[in-house]
């Protein structure tokens, strides 16, 4: 009994040895941790290291730093540096803002600890705005042309939005042989039908827009009545005794006058000046074509023709939109009136005639009458044109 009693004595000593050297091991081990302080810093949340962007975009930055535990991790404070910019800049807080394309480095210091820093890659890649839609006005959209005219389609389309990374189109028609159109967005007319022009982006949205166009025969006899019309011109007219070339010639229904002006850089006019003459319609009044009357009484010379001309358009005699800008006009000696058709039917008092072109021989461009009117778009029946067997 006495044995057993030792050897249980024996072993309860052991146990309070063991039980208290690992309380000492413990503790020392607390003590270790406690003390342990930042010893390296990095950027989170960045894959690989690089913080992917585009253009326009922001990025919170945030920073750990480690081991983890450390004693005075809530002691460290940051800043912020950009290597470029242009690239992207950052504010005191570690907000990023990507401002251009590129690559550039983010630093960020220690405030606390001078010797610590991190950095990682910032890459901007370019924002893409893709088309949105494509507008074109409702006027044109169910559009009357007569043969062998063009019109501006490209002029009058509209990508959206107006930021468009690839806002390029492609214009094509369901019908050539009606109505071609270019890489411009002119459409060309050839033959009488009907025809759609498909206007479509190129920058893989497939977004497009349509119009339909009418080609038909146009009837030019609807003129507008001239009573009380008024003439001016840009300079004084040139008095002629078979002629008489006073503006009122232009619209009193005598093929035996004319107006007369003198040609830039002939006689008294200076060879950069502007010769023109404005026609006052009292009201605004619409219309869509013009026909002009070259002089046949007694000589029928292209000299004394106008070669192309500018028409605008006011309502108030002062400011002018431009309709149609350097018209050729026809001048052979067998041609004795040129009708030339409008882009649009417009609405406008004052009409404005600029001459544009002219022969170097001779002095004046002399113009017997002029008229404007509106087109009238006759019906059509596809088997009334059908090819002859």
């Amino acid at each position: 009994m006495k044995t057993l009693r030792y050897i249980t004595n024996k072993l309860a000593l052991v146990l309070t040895g063991v039980l208290l050297l690992s309380g000492m091991a413990a503790c020392d081990d607390k003590d270790d941790n406690t003390s342990i302080k930042v010893n390296r810093m990095m950027v989170t949340d960045v894959p690989d290291e690089v913080i992917s962007l585009i253009e326009g975009d922001t990025w919170n930055t945030k920073v750990t730093t480690l081991p983890e535990g450390a004693i005075d991790a809530d002691e460290y404070t940051y800043r912020y540096t950009t290597g470029n910019d242009k690239v992207f800049t950052v504010d005191e807080n570690g907000v990023i803002t990507a401002t251009g394309i590129g690559e550039s480095v983010l630093t960020v210091w220690s405030v606390n600890n001078t010797d610590m820093w991190t950095t990682c890659l910032v890459k901007v890649e370019k924002r893409i705005y893709p088309v949105t839609s494509i507008t074109i006005p409702e006027k044109y959209q169910k559009y009357y042309m007569g043969v062998e005219s063009t019109f501006n389609l490209g002029g009058v389309v509209t990508v959206n939005p107006d930021n468009a990374t690839t806002p390029d189109v492609v214009y094509s028609s369901s019908d050539a042989m009606i109505a071609e159109v270019n890489e411009y967005g002119e459409v060309y007319t050839k033959a009488l039908g009907d025809v759609t022009i498909t206007v479509k982006a190129v920058d893989g949205s497939n977004v497009s827009a349509t119009c339909e166009v009418y080609v038909r025969d146009i009837d030019h006899s609807s003129l507008l009545d001239r009573t009380n019309w008024t003439v001016t011109t840009s300079h004084d007219y040139f008095s002629d005794g078979v002629i008489n070339g006073a503006p009122e010639c232009l619209i009193d229904d005598d093929e035996k006058s004319c107006l007369a002006l003198v040609k830039p850089g002939k006689l008294t006019i200076g060879k950069d000046e502007s010769v023109f003459f404005v026609i006052d319609m009292q009201t605004p009044q619409n219309f869509d074509f013009f026909v002009l009357r070259h002089r046949t009484y007694q000589n029928t010379t292209a000299n004394l023709r106008v070669t192309k001309v500018s028409v605008y358009g006011s309502n108030d005699g002062e400011n002018y939109t431009e309709v149609i800008k350097e018209a050729p006009i026809a001048t052979a000696a067998t041609i004795s009136s040129v009708t030339v058709d409008l882009p649009e039917n417009v609405s406008y008092r004052y009409f404005k005639l600029t001459y544009d072109g002219w022969s170097n021989s001779g002095n004046t461009i002399q113009i017997s009458d002029f008229n404007i009117g509106n087109k009238k778009f006759m019906d059509y029946t596809p088997e009334d044109h059908s090819p002859e067997e």
